[in-house]
């Protein structure tokens, strides 16, 4: 019977006791889910209490408006008489006197904004002597309309009676005699935002949504605004049933979720108070918790298999994979172990190291003749591409150009011409030129190029005398003019300039490439620039022979010549793309006097 390993053993100990936690934090979960819920239906109900009371506590002085005609004889008879047949005097009387009683009963509430009465006759009383002439206009015709209907309930206009102002909720109220007759119209109103703020402060400590509804209309709403309106249409009636039932709790499901809701009605002003919570929010918390345990035995259980695979590599693995290469060892090479990445006790690393010694020994003498054999073999490969005499690509290029001005080909003359002078300035073998060599061998590229666009673009040269003479290190202009055509022009238009500067600045020598091509976004020239910097860490040499030779390669060779503090460089530019190469003096002119 097969032996079972230290590793498998550990690892289903793991296992076992992960799944003991796991079926316990299931139970735990369950006990917890239903003390959670009784606690969210029960602080359901005191927050409608709450709410309740708010409103009631709210409106408590707009009742005192209500009851003005049975607590004031005085005021009583004002309003079942035209005031505008009275005399000067008496008119004068009667309306200061309303005046301020509204305005005595409106100032011990802050919620009220204007209270106003107009009766059977039109006579307006107000608290606010600024009133709108549309706003008495509509509540005389209201006043007209409420005259003739007896027990006419109170209405409520969120937004003012013209429904323009959000920050206004306006209560209408008929006023009546002992009879019960009506004489009067009482207008209220309240600031709306200031009244919805008590109102969520009664709300503050659930995480669902309460509606206030005064008939089927929505006055006001607290929480977020989850629902559509299908949805609230579903709430209402379901809050209507409820209240037929005398249910204040009930729970109903929509689109697979459970919600738990709650239904009141508040006796002064008749307003429902609905509140909704989904049965998901009501468990956020303990599913939080939830989580984050499983989080948390998860890393645990990824910890421990972590040390069993650390375990595994710092003993197990490195002896598996020692008889491995010793069994596999084939032909004349000898394979070494590698110890860099292997996670070894000290002992079993002496074993191996005093066996890659003694492999290491045998494999000398055979890598030194490989080495040899590949370098006997580029040293041939050189030889053979060297036989081919620049002279007769000369002489070709020479023929071709005769031939092009013997058919009348002026394009095939130019071309020729100059892409013979830029062969024989590539062949040349110093590795320094002077600035007015370099920007010429340029010109008679950019020749080529005008030719192959059919002079769709125009070059501008600024170079400073005193400088023409210097020598720069060789073929680092023609690299970054190429990347215009690449990157910068379209040739779809005319239009495109080049332009290129040189000058002396202080000991150093600054050559601008600019054009008004496309141009490079920020980001991105600020990540090119990056780049120039962090390559020139990485890179010791170039290779001189390599065939693309680009503006990373541009900029190693210059920090390579010159020193860190010079290279290439993208500047900022209006339109188009601008590139700076930086070059020194005195360091090449010193390196010149060496040679």
């Amino acid at each position: 019977m097969k032996k079972r390993s230290f590793r498998s053993t550990f690892v289903s100990v793991i296992l076992v006791i992960t799944v003991a936690i796991f079926i316990v934090n299931l139970v735990v979960y369950g006990i917890n889910i239903k003390e959670i819920r009784q606690a969210e239906v029960l602080k359901m109900k005191t927050a409608g209490e709450r709410i309740d009371d708010m409103i009631t506590i709210s409106l408590n002085n707009i009742k005192g408006l209500k009851q003005i005609c049975y607590t004031d004889n005085y005021a009583r008879n004002i309003l079942l008489e035209n005031n505008e047949k009275n005399d000067i005097g008496i008119k004068f009387e009667n309306q200061n006197y309303m005046d301020n009683a509204l305005k005595h009963i409106a100032s011990m509430d802050t919620l009220i904004l204007r209270a106003t009465i107009v009766n059977e006759y039109g006579n307006i009383y107000c608290t606010d002597t600024s009133i709108p002439e549309e706003y008495v206009k509509t509540i005389r015709n209201m006043t007209k309309e409420w005259m003739l209907f007896e027990g006419k309930e109170n209405e409520y206009y969120y937004g003012g009676l013209q429904g323009d102002n959000t920050n206004i909720l306006t209560f209408l109220y008929p006023l009546y005699t002992y009879g019960n007759t009506p004489i009067a119209l009482l207008a209220v109103d309240i600031n709306y935002k200031t009244f919805q703020s008590i109102l969520e402060n009664g709300f503050y400590e659930n995480s669902g949504e309460c509606f206030i509804l005064t008939g089927e209309q929505e006055l006001f709403h607290i929480g977020e605004d989850l629902y559509q309106k299908e949805e609230k249409g579903y709430i209402f009636d379901k809050s209507q049933k409820m209240m037929k039932e005398n249910l204040i709790v009930d729970t109903f499901q929509s689109k697979g979720k459970i919600f738990y809701i709650s239904s009141r009605q508040n006796m002064l002003s008749g307003w429902k108070i609905i509140q909704v919570i989904p049965e998901e929010r009501m468990f956020e918390e303990v599913n939080q918790k939830i989580k984050w345990n499983s989080i948390f035995l998860l890393g645990a259980l990824i910890l421990v298999v972590s040390f069993s695979i650390y375990y595994t590599k710092k003993i197990i693995e490195p002896l598996e994979e020692f008889c491995k290469k010793i069994s596999h060892t084939k032909g004349d090479q000898l394979q070494i172990i590698n110890l860099e990445h292997m996670k070894l006790t000290r002992e079993i690393a002496n074993v191996i190291e005093n066996y890659n010694e003694m492999e290491n020994k045998m494999n000398e003498y055979l890598v030194r003749e490989i080495i040899y054999e590949k370098n006997q073999r580029k040293i041939q490969s050189k030889m053979l591409r060297y036989q081919i005499n620049p002279h007769f690509l000369y002489n070709t290029l020479n023929l071709i150009a005769s031939m092009g001005e013997l058919s009348d080909f002026p394009e095939i003359v130019e071309i020729t011409k100059n892409l013979s002078c830029i062969m024989q300035y590539n062949v040349k073998g110093s590795r320094f030129v002077s600035l007015k060599t370099e920007v010429e061998m340029v010109k008679a590229y950019l020749e080529i190029q005008r030719i192959r666009f059919h002079d769709c673009f125009s070059v501008e040269y600024e170079i400073e005398r005193q400088i023409e003479q210097v020598r720069i290190v060789k073929f680092i202009l023609q690299p970054i003019v190429e990347n215009i055509f690449e990157h910068g022009f379209t040739m779809d238009e005319n239009d495109n300039k080049i332009w290129i500067k040189a000058f002396k600045c202080e000991n150093d020598i600054v050559i601008l490439v600019k054009d008004n091509g496309c141009g490079i976004d920020s980001e991105k020239r600020e990540e090119l620039n990056r780049i120039l910097c962090e390559r020139t860490r990485r890179i010791s040499y170039i290779d001189e022979e390599e065939k693309s030779i680009g503006i990373n390669n541009v900029n190693t060779r210059i920090k390579n010549y010159y020193g860190e503090k010079y290279g290439v460089k993208v500047n900022k530019a209006d339109k188009g793309t601008e590139i700076q190469l930086l070059l020194g003096i005195e360091n090449l002119e010193e390196e010149n006097k060496d040679k």
